[in-house]
């Protein structure tokens, strides 16, 4: 009962082989995927370890070695758009209404630049209809694509107990640097 590879391969047929191949194809992709796990988890130990020790300093974590408390609070401060980005940042919450099936037909917009303040407010506040989870993934998304947006209210409401939809009133706070 001495087999080749030929005959192992003519008696498992063409879906043997294929079942065979598929088999090799998944250890192969396992392999390299368990390989990209693994060095991902150690550059998160040596993340981890980093941040542990400098706990320990008594150094901030978001701060970087030797930084003073100014320049912390200007490395914080830079961290938000400026005022001439305001545009592209409500640009992006109409995209995100429309991604999730929400029409903005009107709004409140109001900009509010106290002159002792480094940052301006731009308080929207937005009248929606649509669904829970409609509502739910816009405000996410919002938040998502633009960092510098914050929810003050949602306030909800719905005309009748078997109705799906809900008029809802958003309102929204974009902060940027004046």
């Amino acid at each position: 009962m001495n087999l080749g590879l030929r005959d192992i391969g003519s008696r498992l047929g063409w879906t043997g082989r294929l079942g065979l191949l598929l088999l090799a194809a998944a250890l192969v992709l396992h392999l390299v995927r368990v390989a990209v796990l693994e060095r991902e988890i150690q550059a998160l130990q040596t993340e981890a370890s980093n941040l542990q020790q400098r706990l320990r300093s008594g150094q901030a974590l978001g701060s970087r070695p030797n930084e003073t408390s100014a320049e912390q609070l200007a490395t914080f401060y830079a961290y938000f758009p400026t005022s001439d980005n305001a545009p592209a940042m409500l640009g992006k919450i109409h995209a995100a209404a429309a991604a999730n099936g929400i029409v903005l037909r009107s709004g409140e917009y109001k900009f509010d630049r106290p002159a002792d303040q480094k940052l301006a407010r731009y308080s929207i506040t937005l009248p929606v209809v649509g669904s829970y989870g409609q509502l739910r993934r816009f405000i996410a998304q919002v938040l998502a694509d633009v960092p510098a947006a914050a929810v003050d209210e949602i306030q909800m409401k719905r005309e009748t107990i078997a109705s799906t939809s809900l008029e809802a009133r958003i309102r929204l706070s974009l902060y940027l640097r004046s």
